[in-house]
């Protein structure tokens, strides 16, 4: 699992098959739909989506329910779990490094089961309109969504470190 930096390495919940599970990856992975991104920055007839595509991603121009199962696969060794992120939380505030708590918010949510992306992305990257064509796309607070013992941003008094 990677260490989360703010809008580099990101956290993001996955539910595939009813199972939900955290990964902290580049956040370059998540444009779903690779063909609408380099359409958006390619003027010409003639589109570079190669040239947008990680490794991880070969293949698999649009990440969808279909070929989700490969792609989880593929960046299995991302996968992080709420105790992990937790103490990693913990040990970033107690180290002193407030500031870095924004590292620690989940920036995305990917429901392969239902096809909706959220996205809490803090810059505007606007991943949630590269989605693809029979997927919801939106930009909003999706925490609500996550199932308690998936939420690592509460601690064993209940407290929210957001709010520490």
């Amino acid at each position: 699992m990677l260490e989360p930096i703010y809008a580099e390495n990101v956290i993001v919940g996955v539910i595939h098959k009813k199972q939900f599970q955290w990964y902290v990856t580049d956040r370059e992975l998540w444009y779903l739909d690779y063909v609408k991104f380099a359409q958006a920055f390619e003027n010409e007839g003639d589109l570079a989506v190669d040239e947008y595509i990680e490794p991880e991603r070969k293949g698999m121009e649009i990440l969808s329910s279909e070929n989700a199962g490969l792609f989880l696969k593929r960046i299995e060794s991302y996968k992080g779990d709420a105790a992990t992120l937790l103490k990693l939380f913990e040990n970033k505030i107690e180290s002193g490094e407030e500031e870095d708590v924004l590292d620690f918010i989940p920036s995305f949510l990917v429901d392969f089961d239902q096809k909706v992306f959220y996205s809490l992305f803090p810059e505007p990257a606007s991943f949630e309109e590269y989605v693809p064509s029979d997927w919801k796309g939106t930009y909003e607070d999706f925490t609500a969504l996550i199932p308690e013992t998936e939420k690592y941003w509460i601690n064993k008094d209940g407290e929210s470190l957001f709010e520490l």
